[in-house]
């Protein structure tokens, strides 16, 4: 089990945390949020929390600024435990944050360390609840979007399945439809050409004399 010095104001006695005692980060350390842009704001809870109504301006300010910040990091959602890096990321001398951090009201409340992928790091509970709500949204999205685009491939497929010599019977198979969707979409994730049609029609007649059940099973 090792400690981790954690960063204090100067002056101040380090303080150490047992690595081993503190929970682990409940994200994926590599998960990441590139498009991220915005982030949803719960703003009827942060302007009636006990902190925005006990802490003085400039300290909230600070605290909602660390809360964006935190989106951009390594893992998303977390901060750096480290005083030099915080007063970076906030365009602060170093003494100033230490200053901050060591207050009763600190941009850092309920912030509290955490592993992450061997790493500790800080992260905070309505932090990480703003990320899941975006993981969420972004999966539904995600899966909306093939929705969708698989709709509509199979709407074009039948007039396709013509063109490329196939015959009605065939275009109005549901069955055949979902074999050759399939297959295009592995081996031609580009345009469907007439000739990648015909040829995926061919491997599903072949699939089919050798007793498969189609190039889609």
């Amino acid at each position: 089990m090792t400690a981790h010095p954690r960063s204090v104001p100067a002056g101040s006695a380090p303080r150490l945390i047992e690595a081993g005692h503190l929970p682990d980060y409940p994200l994926d350390p590599n998960q990441r949020l590139t498009t991220h842009f915005f982030m949803a704001w719960h703003h009827d809870r942060w302007l009636n929390s006990r902190f925005r109504l006990s802490a003085p301006p400039d300290v909230r300010g600070l605290a909602f600024d660390l809360f964006c910040l935190s989106q951009k990091q390594t893992p998303v959602g977390t901060l750096p435990d480290d005083d030099v890096q915080l007063a970076a990321l906030l365009m602060l001398d170093l003494k100033a944050w230490q200053s901050y951090r060591s207050r009763d009201w600190s941009p850092l409340y309920k912030w509290v360390p955490c592993q992450c992928d061997g790493e500790v790091r800080l992260m905070h509970s309505v932090v990480v609840e703003i990320i899941l709500e975006s993981l969420s949204l972004r999966e539904k999205r995600r899966v909306e979007g093939e929705t969708g685009r698989r709709r509509k491939r199979l709407a074009r497929l039948p007039d396709q399945i013509l063109d490329a010599g196939g015959t009605r019977k065939m275009a109005a198979d549901p069955g055949l439809l979902e074999r050759i969707d399939s297959w295009l979409v592995q081996f031609c994730p580009g345009n469907r050409t007439r000739d990648m049609v015909r040829r995926a029609l061919e491997a599903d007649a072949l699939a089919q004399a050798d007793g498969v059940q189609g190039i889609g099973a």
